[in-house]
């Protein structure tokens, strides 16, 4: 069955038990057992590849929510220590056998862990995880941003940091297609994704548990060669490298699981990196794809604001009178009110669909968010809240442009109260746009 005997038998019974309970709790975390995974499978699509790929990789269980939770890790824990008593009941000591389970598991979690990677390497790579700010990001305070918002926010602003670690992963995927690096992939994500683990905990992050998955399935690689590093590096001994492995010539079909391999390559390797090269052109996976007004996005200020027939001046502390309007490249304009808003928590911001896009204001306060569709002669939009705690918040307006920089809005709430609103655009320049455009020297800043 191999072509060597093992240097590390797993003879003792606490190890045979061990490995069953790894194997089984692995599977479990890594099998898909309910349906909304199948629908975004069946449903893959080329426009929506990196999305539908990152979102069936990270997928784990959940019996409690829509997302992973403890519990659902402990429910799988509690059967894989009960089905790996039954299995190390039932099977007798085999060194051999030990070592060949010990071997699959490996594989399994190497390209499992390569796929994962591959996909969230090329997203940094390519600057798309974290998506530009948008013009009502820039015209919001920074203390009116949650946790979480904060770290993409920072994310995004720092494009180049976003591409080392793009760069990062990408290195430790390729190392894990081949088994004889694997090793060394691993020693690169148990610091890079523990990292991540912590952020992920301390900014309220809703991926901790699938950066704690990524790092559990480090372990199987990760404790195969530690006894070797240690002698290495701790006892500064010669040592010779783990060359066990299992005798493919032995089964029919050995001489193609090359072909596998190549295929793995080709899908994560190739078209996930080819289409994240193309989103990176022309498109975002964060904000709606549906186009805005034309010549209309950007910030404008409330000349006059008319409700039910009467003149609200300004006033830093009127609730409901809107203090500045910001209008996007997209179908989303968003308005600064003096009101608490009440937020939403993202469940993950990589979504199909515009109406589920949440990104934009999920944990961010300030300013109430609007999707709109504009009419034929674009004359007129119809505009809804997408956030859940505003189910009512809609307009409908009629929208005036007397030149290039006024604009005004007439029309009626769903309540059916009348509005008014005048605004007018003001130039302004981001330093971060700036930046972008010039460069730090050119503007006079020095790292």
């Amino acid at each position: 069955m191999t072509n060597r005997t093992p240097q590390i038998p797993i003879n003792a019974p606490w190890q045979r038990y061990i490995l069953r309970v790894a194997i089984i709790f692995i599977l479990l975390l890594s099998l898909p057992l309910q349906a909304d995974f199948y629908r975004t499978l069946v449903g893959l699509e080329w426009k929506y590849l990196v999305t539908d790929l990152f979102n069936l990789l990270v997928f784990l269980p959940h019996f409690f929510g829509e997302v992973s939770q403890v519990y659902d890790w402990l429910i799988g824990l509690g059967l894989a220590l009960i089905g790996a008593f039954y299995w190390f009941k039932k099977e007798t000591p085999d060194t051999d056998r030990e070592a060949l389970y010990f071997y699959i598991l490996r594989i399994f979690v190497r390209f499992r862990l390569a796929s994962i990677l591959f996909v969230a390497g090329f997203t940094k790579f390519f600057a798309i995880f974290a998506p530009e700010l948008s013009l009502s990001h820039l015209n919001t305070g920074y203390g009116y941003f949650e946790d979480w918002k904060h770290l993409y926010l920072s994310l995004s602003a720092a494009p180049a940091y976003l591409v080392f670690l793009g760069t990062v992963e990408l290195i430790a995927a390729i190392f894990l297609v081949f088994r004889r690096t694997s090793f060394l992939a691993v020693v690169i994500i148990i610091p890079f994704y523990g990292n991540v683990f912590l952020a992920d905990i301390a900014y309220g992050g809703a991926y901790y548990l699938a950066s704690a998955y990524i790092v559990l399935l480090t372990l199987p690689i990760f404790f195969y060669d530690i006894g070797r590093l240690s002698k290495l590096v701790i006892d500064l001994q010669t040592t010779i490298p783990e060359r066990w492995k299992f005798n493919w010539n032995q089964v029919r079909w050995g001489q193609y699981k090359w072909i596998p391999k190549v295929l793995f390559v080709i899908l994560f390797g190739v078209l996930v990196g080819f289409r994240s090269f193309d989103i990176s052109r022309s498109a975002s996976l964060y904000y709606p794809a549906e186009n805005g007004l034309p010549d209309v996005a950007g910030k404008y200020l409330v000349d006059s604001y008319v409700l039910n027939g009467d003149s609200i001046d300004f006033s830093p502390t009127h609730k409901s009178r809107w203090k500045d309007v910001v209008f996007e490249e997209w179908n989303t304009l968003s308005v600064r009110v003096n009101d608490t808003i009440r937020t939403t928590v993202s469940t993950g911001f990589l979504k199909r669909e515009d109406s589920s896009r949440d990104y934009e204001y999920a944990q961010v306060g300030d300013r109430l968010y609007y999707r709109y569709d504009a009419s034929d002669d674009q004359k007129r939009i119809v505009l809804k809240n997408p956030n859940p705690h505003y189910p009512d918040d809609q307009y409908t307006f009629d929208i005036i442009r007397p030149d290039s920089t006024h604009l005004e809005l007439r029309g009626k709430s769903q309540q059916g109260d009348s509005l008014v609103v005048a605004l007018h655009k003001i130039d302004k320049r981001y330093l971060l746009q700036e930046v972008k455009k010039e460069g730090r020297r050119k503007l006079g800043f020095k790292l």
